[in-house]
């Protein structure tokens, strides 16, 4: 063996490493870059590699390194930091055939790794095919005589296809913990997405320009209509430090007094992108949540660790409930009665309320919006100040969901009527069998406490731009060019079409590929008929079926191998045939022609002479014509194809005499 390293191993290592990179600290990049480069200079302009006393050197101060980054050894990050260390380090000692197959093994691990920070279609499939070059490559190295890339490459496929049906099985087999890999919480996951737990002016206009799915949702039964789908993620009532314009949330509180009517009840399934908190999103009034979630006083649930990676969760929610009916605590009231900000117009109008009933006070708000001509708009125009509400509700009238929401909770709370704001989601689109809620859906509206019906939502937006809540962010910015197709949904737009197309593959491998957990499994095992209550029977059927998948896989190989090595598709064909007959006790002889062996055949096998004399003419056609057709040569496929499937059964039944 040459000391240069195989061009397609050149190529996994390139790939496979820059897979990784994006996950390593940038103090260590250099580092494996530099190893690379030395190693291809050493291969190329002959560059001596570094002696023995150095790389003990670089491998100390590697290590030193992944400690200063990862304070330990161990872990997902840290391993992965060391193994792509250890793999640079060892191309600069890679000598003799004994380094090249250590190198080989590092690299697959390093293949494997990439998967533990990203399991996407794209980036699976990446691997796939960089796993494929790896075997090649191997299989290169290991022949005594160098092959051709081309015939190496065929090799490895046909090495991979065998396999395939075992790792298929053991896929589906192999016991399964609680939740889907993804489901495994990894430190520094996934870059997160979506709101805040802060709420300030023109934050809600940037997420309007995100088409990135925030999370999904697959109902058991009809989806909610779109005035119904309002998902909450903060409750927020007290102001920002320092600032009265922003608003906070709420920390979490104690269990909800809350009352929900039973027949309300909908069960629902939430795929979550990775966000960096731990509230989950939930419609309504959350009643029933995944282990380790809490739901706090303000419906919000709450998890014990924060999302960073994609999670899979079910609820219960109650459409109609109510919350905190009868008295608030004096505390609480207090906190939702503070205006904040110096508003003397806001205070000024919503004096003139406060004679009327506390819901009237509500309506009186909403037909200010309603009748002074105010704008939906993702451009509104702010002036910012301690005095923003009075510029938005009596100059500009030019605002955002957020702006409204804000505005709104001001005017209540000015007129003596608790309020507080939320923020999360509303709408969503249908794609396929499931609802997709993206970034763009990102939503602000209001709660009001009433103390006969307790906290109601009321949405001031809804009262300006109704299309908003009933046909989604589209339908209110259709005409906004600056937003992507996708967020306006514009149903001529190709990039939409093909977008929603790979949304909906992502969240089927997501389901029941990353999500293939223990439930899926059983329900898996229930349809192929084994069972937990017999695992002696569901063994042997397990074993069958891997057999019976591993012996199909290999009779294709044989079958595919023997069709390549035939001349053409007729003579693969024709010595079918020959076998069959041959299993039927006629043997053609040495010296014997095609003609004469077809008429002997044909006395010992009497009731297919017609066939066999069709079959002889036809191929003497084939073999010597000098303008053999199209047509002749697939009419003498057909004959041949035709009578093997007559004999096939036949040979094997009839014992030869």
């Amino acid at each position: 063996m040459s000391g240069r390293l195989d061009p397609l191993l050149w190529l996994v290592l390139i790939g496979g490493m820059g897979l990784l990179m994006p996950h390593l600290p940038i103090v260590l990049i250099p580092l494996v870059v530099s190893a690379l480069v030395w190693r291809r200079l050493h291969e190329v302009r002959g560059w001596p590699l570094p002696p023995r006393w150095l790389l003990l050197g670089f491998a100390l101060a590697s290590a030193l390194l992944v400690l200063a980054q990862f304070h330990a050894f161990w872990g997902r990050d840290a391993g992965v930091a060391l193994l792509v260390l250890a793999a640079g380090l060892k191309l600069l000692e890679t000598r003799d055939a004994r380094d090249h197959h250590s190198v080989f093994l590092l690299t697959f691990f390093l293949l494997v790794s990439v998967l533990l920070f990203d399991q996407a279609p794209l980036v699976f499939a990446l691997v796939s095919l960089l796993f494929w070059f790896l075997v090649g490559a191997w299989i290169g190295v290991s022949q005594p005589q160098p092959l051709p890339i081309g015939q190496r490459m065929r090799h490895a496929g046909r090495l991979l296809i065998a396999g395939l049906p075992f790792a298929l099985i053991l896929f589906a087999l192999f016991p399964r913990p609680p939740g889907g890999l993804w489901g495994v919480q990894q430190p520094g996951g996934q870059a997160v997405t979506g709101l805040s737990d802060q709420l300030r002016p023109g934050q809600f206009d940037r997420l309007a320009e995100n088409p990135a799915p925030a999370f999904r949702v697959r109902f058991e039964g009809e989806i909610v209509p779109p005035e119904a789908r309002y998902w909450r993620v903060y409750v927020m009532s007290g102001f920002a430090e320092n600032d009265p314009e922003g608003w906070v949330a709420d920390p979490a509180s104690p269990s909800p007094r809350l009352e929900t009517l039973d027949a309300s009840r909908l069960r629902y399934q939430v795929t979550l992108e990775p966000t960096g908190t731990r509230q989950l999103p939930s419609l309504a009034a959350a009643v029933e949540t995944p282990d380790r979630t809490r739901v706090d006083s303000n419906l919000i649930v709450q998890r014990a660790a924060s999302v960073t990676d994609r999670l899979r969760y079910s609820v219960t929610s109650a459409t109609d409930y109510r919350l905190d009916v009868g008295q608030l605590p004096r505390f609480r009231k207090s906190r939702y009665l503070r205006t904040g900000g110096l508003n003397p117009l806001l205070d000024d109008l919503a004096r003139d309320w406060r004679d009327l009933a506390p819901s009237d006070r509500v309506d009186a708000a909403l037909a200010y919006f309603r009748e002074n001509d105010f704008v939906y708009t993702r451009s509104p125009g702010r002036r910012e100040g301690s005095d923003r509400a009075d510029a938005f509700l009596f100059e500009t009238r030019r605002g955002y969901c957020a702006d409204y929401a804000d505005a709104f909770v001001r005017l209540m709370r000015a007129a003596e009527v608790p309020a507080r704001v939320v923020t999360g989601y509303q709408g969503g689109e249908v794609n396929g069998d499931y609802l997709v809620v993206r970034q763009s859906d990102a939503h602000a509206w209001a709660e009001v406490w009433l103390a006969d019906s307790g906290w109601q939502r009321v949405d001031p937006t809804r009262a300006v731009a109704p299309e908003r809540i009933e046909s989604g962010v589209a339908q209110s910015m259709r005409e906004d060019a600056s937003l992507p197709p996708t967020v306006r949904r514009d149903p001529d737009s190709f990039a939409r079409q093909l977008r929603l197309g790979l949304e909906q593959f992502d969240n089927r491998w997501n389901q029941y590929v990353l999500g293939y957990d223990g439930r899926l499994q059983l329900d898996l095992f229930g349809w192929m008929g084994l069972s937990a209550e017999r695992p002696v029977w569901s063994a042997l059927w397990a074993i069958a079926l891997a057999a019976l998948a591993w012996w199909a896989t290999l009779w294709g190989l044989a079958r595919r191998e023997r069709r390549m090595l035939a001349d053409s598709e007729a003579d693969y064909l024709w010595q079918r045939l020959l076998g069959d007959l041959e299993r039927l006790g006629v043997t053609r002889r040495h010296e014997e022609s095609e003609r004469a062996f077809l008429t002997r055949a044909a006395t010992a096998l009497p009731d297919i002479r017609a066939d066999l004399g069709r079959i002889a003419s036809l191929l003497e056609a084939h073999r010597y014509a000098r303008h053999s057709s199209r047509r002749q040569e697939r009419l003498l496929m057909d004959r041949l194809a035709n009578l093997h499937r007559r004999l096939w059964w036949r040979a094997r039944l009839t014992r030869r005499p």
